[in-house]
């Protein structure tokens, strides 16, 4: 495999954690209660692949390590993936599982309590 053709590869993988971090940055803790069964395991099943793209990332790591430097101008940003994808499985984590109960969302008060009607 060409340089080339793994640096496409592995931006992919990038593109895909970006794109990950994207969808679930609108994401905000809820009770556990609040997340359907189909959402649950929708969203274990990213747990699971994302555990399949740090193998991978370990991959491209090893090979990328194994480059020679005088011939090789670009390297991919390993170390930074792995901090979206850890930030990723931490944010499901945190929407999964809350480590407390969010306060319940306040209604402001009235404060105008005349009732006048014409009397």
């Amino acid at each position: 495999m060409t340089l080339h053709s793994q640096f496409r590869r592995s931006s992919r993988c990038l593109a895909v954690a970006t794109g990950l971090v994207v969808a679930l940055g609108g994401l905000s803790p809820v009770f556990a209660n609040d997340i359907d069964e189909i959402q649950r395991r929708d969203l274990a099943l990213i747990q699971t692949q994302i555990e399949q793209i740090k193998v991978v990332v370990d991959r491209i790591d090893a090979r990328q390590s194994n480059a020679d430097p005088a011939t090789t101008r670009v390297y991919f940003d390993i170390p930074r993936l792995r901090v979206d994808l850890e930030a990723i499985s931490h944010g499901i984590d945190g929407y999964l599982a809350p480590d407390r109960l969010l306060p319940r969302e306040l209604r402001p008060l009235d404060g105008d309590y005349l009732d006048d009607r014409g009397r």
